[in-house]
């Protein structure tokens, strides 16, 4: 019966031995078939002071407000600090998969920093770069003057022609329209009335316009803007100093945060909006694609970019784990790796990497032990092989897709 116990024992740790063994293979596997060859990241910038001015957030309630530190919309001491760990993480991955070796020094063309021209997106360039090649300068390029808005990022919506505001108002209707928003953030709206003390803020009614374009507003405006401020305020805080003393769970902070990006959800599901927004984005990102002697690329924007350029590439709605953002969490990056196989073909993994919110409230850190959260993502009606990648050939249709289809509404040629 001893040698029976003893022998059912040793079986099972040899099969779980051999499971660990069979977990480990893929992975071997799929590094003796590819090789990393470029990265191309589209990033949001990291924790910002608010947009609203003191004023306006005075009116919505009596509470203090906290000093961020810097003017409003600038990025802070804090989210620079967060930012250079994600650079320096990402060194860590790139030598890993053997992109850099260690101590790489670039040559001028092998990298590419490209950010809008506001304060809090070329300062995140500036941080993620710092921590990606600690003992190099490279520079950051914008366009224009500090704080002037580049079209790459910024397009507006000018020009376009009546079918235009046609197929956006079918398409806000497809979403419900304007009384299914607002129901959809109502847990949000009455947390962030309680948080504020301000029974005022609990009822409101979200505004969608369309003409000339999509314009955001209504009576529920105001508390967007208050719900910005705490996210913000939860992220440079960590804890109920941020809600005033209010004990809020984390789905009551998911709750807020939903309100503030009722626009940006918006951008992502409306999809002749969302090509029209991020059009000259994805050709950038699809030129940077086309140069081979290209390694890296980080172009630094907004929410707005990130949500519209996953609504024009038609990437699949997916739950995002370990965050209270759910639509384009702040500081996240929309990640393109090109893997080439010993064949020469290419492949692109699609990701969206981010820091948790722990790791923004600082109860984390982020390094090999504690990474960042990486998502895949996956492209509506396009398989990926059995590796889980890409053929680049579709990817490239499928953004040639994004940047021609209906560009016409738009008064544009290709």
């Amino acid at each position: 019966m001893v040698w029976r116990k003893l022998f059912l024992l040793l079986a099972a740790l040899w099969l779980a031995a051999a499971g660990q063994l069979v977990e480990a293979v893929p992975q071997d596997a799929f590094h003796s078939k590819y090789h990393l060859a470029q990265v191309i990241v589209l990033s949001r910038h990291n924790i910002r002071a608010p947009l609203a001015n003191a004023e306006k957030l005075g009116k919505i309630t009596e509470h203090q407000w906290h000093d961020f530190g810097v003017k409003g919309g600038e990025l802070t001491a804090h989210g620079a600090q967060i930012e250079e760990k994600m650079g320096a993480y990402c060194r860590l991955y790139f030598q890993k998969e053997e992109l850099f070796p260690a101590g790489y020094q670039p040559g001028a063309r092998d990298i590419l920093f490209y950010a809008n021209a506001f304060q809090r997106t070329i300062a995140t360039a500036r941080s993620f770069e710092t921590g990606m090649f600690p003992d190099v300068d490279v520079p950051v390029r914008y366009n224009g003057n500090v704080n002037d808005a580049d079209p790459v990022f910024l397009p507006g919506q000018g020009g376009h022609r009546a079918p235009f505001d046609e197929k956006l108002t079918e398409e806000l209707a497809a979403l419900g329209g304007e009384s299914a928003l607002t129901q959809s953030v109502a847990a949000g709206v009455k947390t962030a009335a309680a948080v504020l003390d301000n029974a005022e803020n609990g009822a409101g009614e979200f505004k969608v316009t369309v003409q000339n374009g999509v314009h955001f507003g209504g009576s529920i405006r105001p508390l967007m803007a208050a719900c910005d401020a705490l996210t913000l305020q939860y992220y440079e805080l960590g804890d109920n100093r941020a809600s005033f003393g209010h004990e809020l769970s984390f789905n009551e902070w998911r709750d807020i945060a939903a309100v503030k990006d009722l626009g940006i959800h918006v951008y992502r599901h409306m999809p002749t909006l969302s090509r029209a927004l991020s059009r000259p984005l994805l050709s950038i990102l699809q030129e940077e694609l086309n140069l081979q002697r290209r390694k890296f690329t980080f172009l630094c924007g907004h929410d707005t970019n990130i949500a519209s350029a996953m609504g024009a590439m038609e990437v699949k709605d997916t739950v995002l784990p370990e965050t209270i953002e759910q639509e384009a969490p702040i500081g996240c990056k929309l990640v393109v790796e090109e893997w080439q196989d010993q064949e020469g073909e290419s492949y692109v993994a699609l990701k969206l990497v981010y820091p948790s919110t722990n790791q923004l409230c600082s109860k984390t850190p982020i390094d090999a032990d504690n990474p960042p959260q990486v998502v895949p993502l996956h492209l509506q009606n396009i398989h990926p092989n059995v590796d889980g990648l890409i053929a680049m050939q579709e990817f490239q249709q499928r953004l040639t897709d994004a940047i021609t289809s209906d560009a016409e509404l738009m008064g544009i040629r290709y």
